[in-house]
């Protein structure tokens, strides 16, 4: 009698102990899939256009994971950027750049690019300064992409090179849109000093006429002022243009960041 009831009590002690390994288990379980689905949700909700979803999900997923958390501030920071929370996107992307493995910087990199991009865009009117620095930042994210996670004539390397191409295109248009500015301001001021001189001096009228005889001598050519000036016109033009372009009914240039993991 007393063997059966050692028994019975040695059997109950190991249910216990696999319900108890049994419910840890399961918490476990849960655990990951509760995380591993709010890392998919993110994407399905920011690929269905759903940002402030996505952003939830990717919050989710912060609050609960560990681990790849660089994934976590890298789908937020996309989906932030996606509405044009710029400067909140720009936290994200880089906190995910300072954990994100090799493997992965590359696309962290482009999209804290293209934030940057963005920023200097929304300046670029007000403060050439600023504006200018935002784009240099742009590319210095770009260029300093490791090679491991960029291999020529992948994905991310073209990405990468067409971001670095339209973002130096903007600067140089922006640079001549300021130096276009500047030369107008100053031929105004030469022009306003023309009609305030001593208009009597004949000596420089002659010396004037003379002047203009050689640049304007009948060839139809001309100057290098002139021709400066009509390529900054049009680099600024073609700047203008392509940031129109890039608004949400544009159809040029890149007018959101790419998707999340």
């Amino acid at each position: 009698m007393s063997r059966i009831t050692a028994t019975w009590s040695k059997m109950r002690r190991l249910t216990r102990i696999n319900l108890i390994i049994g419910f840890a288990l399961l918490l476990v379980f849960s655990y990951v899939a509760v995380t591993a689905y709010f890392g998919a949700a993110s994407q399905v909700r920011y690929s269905s256009n759903d940002f402030p979803g996505a952003k939830k999900a990717s919050t989710a997923f912060l609050t609960l994971s560990p681990i790849q958390r660089h994934i976590g501030y890298y789908n937020r920071g996309t989906a932030e950027a996606a509405v044009g929370d710029f400067e909140v996107a720009q936290d994200d992307l880089e906190s995910a750049l300072e954990i994100a493995p090799v493997r992965d910087e590359c696309a962290v990199r482009i999209n804290l690019s293209y934030v940057y991009e963005k920023l200097a865009d929304e300046v670029a009117g007000q403060d050439p300064d600023q504006s200018d620095e935002l784009y240099d930042r742009s590319l210095k994210t770009l260029e300093d992409a490791p090679e491991e996670c960029q291999p020529k004539k992948s994905e991310e390397k073209q990405k990468s090179d067409e971001a670095k191409e339209r973002v130096e295109d903007k600067k140089k248009g922006e640079q001549a849109k300021n130096e276009g500015s500047d030369s107008g301001d100053s031929d105004g001021s030469k022009g306003d000093e023309q009609q305030n001189g001593d208009s009597g001096d004949d000596s420089k009228k002659d010396q004037g006429s003379g002047e203009g005889d050689e640049k304007s001598d009948g060839s139809g050519e001309k100057s290098e002022q002139e021709k400066k000036r009509e390529e900054l016109k049009k680099r600024a033009e073609d700047s203008e243009r392509e940031q129109q372009q890039q608004g949400p009914g544009g159809d040029g240039g890149r007018s959101a960041p790419d998707k999340p993991w």
